[in-house]
């Protein structure tokens, strides 16, 4: 069953505003066992509204809309639906006691003049919306279904999952939805055209036979996502890990499965009881918000030192001021000693630390933007290393702690 999301606002198209609804939808669609099979952005502008629901209509069976319907001027996304299926705008005592009670969820009367919410297109039928003002309308016509929701995330998203899906599961018979997983097979440190044309030639055509395959390069790795039925994940998830185990990828691999890199840290470290802490200076405190996000961390993450100055590095964490003098904050020397002092201050059973320069000032030939010393600690062993990155401020912060999370990792996995 293949279904279609139009995105309605020049908010989006302009840059103003970022579409997440796109996003969530792919996700949570391929989760029920539906395909969505396009999705197109449109100004607010009934020419293109009534284009793409045109297309849509024709190749998919199930069409979403989000946005156009609040009380704005620009908002035309019921007047372009009544025209296309040629119906009128129409009011009636349902629909004003279904606008009155959302008003009165959130404590506010509602004034009929202020807005057309309880307008609709004859046919139509007006749905519920848990987290708004504006409420959704659904369409089924000639074996096809249409819903349209409002563009705010929240309001589309709990609309589409508690109001929508129902409606879609009574409509369609259960033969039509085909429910997936996604098994990914989670890479560091190869590219994707090594990968596919030099480690493992054959690869993608062996992944073809078990799944449905794609390959998402990301900052510092590679993913290869598989979709698999529901009912076969199981047995094809096997088949594909021991593919992967049998080949030269297998090296590269750090995870199967679907957790992002702070969360598999902290699922590993709780198995494991171990601790971990952080001594952050150029990433500012940036790797510890990855982790404390995860649910649980609590019980593995004792802190983090941010010392950002060097006087923060010598007073608290340790740091030799001759080691400063000699070898420079953004050194190997000086990661070593930041780890060292950030275990030891944090009573933690692994310590990493970053230093280094995020730019776009403060570099040298000798020491360029995007370098950074790396430095772990951990009873068996305490080293560092320098890197070198490229990108701007904000994504040279995010290569650097990525790269501190994966030195963790492999820390965790040798305990």
């Amino acid at each position: 069953m293949l279904a279609a999301l139009i995105i309605i606002g020049d908010e989006i198209l302009t840059g103003r505003t970022q579409d997440l609804n796109g996003y969530w939808l792919a996700d949570y669609l391929t989760k029920v066992g539906i395909e969505l099979n396009k999705i197109i952005i449109v100004h607010d502008s009934e020419k293109e509204i009534h284009h793409a629901l045109s297309s849509c209509m024709q190749s998919c069976d199930i069409v979403f809309t989000s946005g156009g319907l609040g009380p704005t001027r620009d908002d035309i996304t019921k007047n372009v639906l009544a025209k296309f299926f040629d119906k009128e705008l129409i009011s009636d005592q349902e629909s004003t006691n279904l606008i009155t009670k959302l008003y009165e969820k959130f404590d506010r009367q509602w004034t009929p003049e202020l807005n057309d919410y309880h307008y609709y297109p004859k046919d139509f039928k007006l749905t519920d919306n848990l987290n708004g003002f504006a409420p959704g309308l659904s369409f089924f016509q000639n074996g096809k279904a249409l819903f349209s929701a409002p563009g705010v995330p929240r309001e589309f998203q709990s609309m589409v999952e508690n109001i929508f899906l129902p409606m879609i599961k009574d409509h369609f018979s259960s033969d039509d939805f085909h429910p997936t997983q996604l098994f990914a097979i989670r890479t560091k440190g190869i590219p994707e055209e090594r990968i596919f044309k030099e480690v493992c030639p054959n690869l993608w055509d062996q992944l073809s036979s078990i799944a449905k395959v794609s390959s998402l390069p990301h900052l510092l790795g590679v993913d290869i996502v598989l979709y698999i039925e529901q009912s076969k994940f199981e047995k094809k998830s096997s088949d594909a890990k021991k593919l992967i185990e049998e080949s030269a990828l297998a090296q590269y691999v750090w995870q199967y499965g679907n957790l992002e890199l702070a969360e598999y840290i902290v699922t590993l470290c709780r198995e494991k009881n171990l601790t971990v802490g952080f001594a952050e200076s150029c990433t500012g405190g940036l790797t510890s918000s990855k982790i404390t996000d995860i649910s649980g961390s609590s019980s593995i993450f004792n802190g983090a030192i941010v010392s950002y100055a060097n006087e923060v590095k010598e007073n608290i964490l340790g740091v030799k001021r001759q080691t400063l003098i000699d070898h420079g904050a953004v050194s190997e020397q000086c990661a070593l000693e930041m780890a060292i002092g950030a275990r030891k201050a944090l009573a933690t059973d692994l310590a990493i630390s970053f230093t280094g320069i995020a730019g776009p000032t403060g570099g040298s030939e000798q020491k360029p933007v995007g370098t950074v010393g790396i430095g772990w600690s951990c009873e068996k062993e305490s080293s560092s290393e320098v890197l070198n990155f490229r990108g701007n401020r904000t994504s040279l912060k995010e290569r650097f702690s990525r790269a501190g999370l994966f030195k963790l990792l492999e820390l965790i996995m040798k305990h």
